[in-house]
């Protein structure tokens, strides 16, 4: 990108206003810097497929299928696609991903003249109520909730709103944080919510849900089994992908950055790297990417075993005595542990013992 050239991110109101400040922004920088934040900026956006992205995009093209047709007799139930895996797995990278490559999924002028977004993405605030996801999407839809909010009143506007804007996809990330605090009734009124959205005769809406657990759990209920797909984002067998993570790790440091390999990028450095982003594939992706980031700023021609030494450290908190990529018992480490001082490990024990038999040290800790 060269100096002179403008950020645009769309033509709303919202939009403009934050185009201008980053542009605003770029234009204190001297044009060395503002060179190697655009250099550093491209460097992120190379997408590694896996074999799992092949089921994403059949389920998404699977979800455009279920649409292009009116449904005569009995519909097709299989409205709601699901991706599940653990925080850092990649999900939310590969589903902008592949929805951008989906032609149906574009944005279009229809026959008046009016530019149409078929997806609305939504990503979930903590903790959220089936009420609370209505009131998001009618606000991301541009507009307000008038009256009694309800959420009977609140659902049935999102819906009559998804119709006028003839959105027929809706993205909700995060998805676990509708569920994780829910109790029971909450939890059958959202599947009923669900359900519902994506069986209206007159206005075919598909889901797509992604998230960690215990996401698996409320989809595996029974008004909902019949009715999703799953992909799988599961974490990575940290000895049979090693061949793969050297080949991410060398397109990154030498395609991608086009720096000199300045460490032994050898078995047990690629199990500490695999380690310490606990086996997901996109922290991993995102680790690499970030101890490249160093020897670019600092000008240096390689990257060094100290720049991931250093981005571990700046990750997890780890001291050096605690860091993955130093010590002899690296497979001993919990990288959420490294933060923790002993007041820290103290309340928690406080606590445990406070929850009771079946709390654990995760469970008490506060998001």
């Amino acid at each position: 990108m060269k100096k002179n050239d403008e950020i645009h991110l769309g033509h709303s109101l919202d939009a403009r206003r934050s185009a201008a400040a980053i542009n605003h922004l770029r234009s204190q920088l001297k044009p060395e810097r503002l060179a190697t934040n655009d250099k550093l900026a491209k460097l992120w956006t190379e997408y590694f497929p896996l074999e799992r992205d092949g089921d994403l995009q059949a389920g998404l093209k699977l979800l455009v299928d279920s649409t292009s047709t009116f449904s005569y007799g009995k519909p097709d139930k299989r409205r709601i696609l699901a991706i599940l895996g653990r925080s850092g797995a990649g999900k939310s990278t590969a589903i902008a991903k592949h929805i951008s490559s989906i032609k149906e999924m574009q944005p279009y002028d229809d026959e008046d003249g009016v530019r149409i977004y078929p997806v609305l993405y939504m990503e979930l605030p903590s903790p959220c109520s089936p009420t609370r996801i209505a009131l998001d999407g009618i606000e991301a839809l541009g507009h307000h909730f008038k009256g009694r909010v309800t959420r009977d009143a609140a659902w049935k506007e999102f819906e009559r709103l998804l119709k006028l804007h003839k959105v027929m996809f809706v993205i909700l990330d995060e998805a676990q944080n509708a569920i994780e605090n829910a109790n029971k009734t909450e939890i059958s009124v959202l599947g009923d919510n669900f359900k519902m959205l994506t069986q209206r005769p007159d206005w075919p809406v598909r889901l797509v849900l992604a998230g960690v657990p215990p996401l698996g759990s409320f989809l595996a209920r029974k008004q909902l089994y019949t009715r999703r797909t799953v992909v799988r984002f599961d974490t990575l067998d940290i000895d049979a992908n090693l061949d793969m993570i050297k080949s991410v790790f060398e397109t990154v440091v030498v395609s991608d950055a086009g720096l000199k390999i300045g460490l032994d990028a050898n078995n047990d450095f690629l199990q500490r790297l695999l380690h310490a982003n606990f086996c997901e594939f996109g922290s991993t992706v995102q680790m690499i990417r970030s101890a490249v980031e160093l020897p670019i700023r600092d000008k240096r021609a390689a990257v060094e075993l100290e720049d991931f030494v250093e981005t571990y450290a700046s990750f997890s908190g780890a001291r050096r005595r605690q860091n993955v990529f130093l010590v002899e018992n690296w497979r001993d480490l919990d990288p959420t542990e490294a933060l923790l001082t002993e007041e820290d490990r103290e309340w928690q024990q406080d606590r445990v013992r406070t929850k009771g038999k079946n709390a654990s040290k995760y469970s008490v800790r506060p998001e």
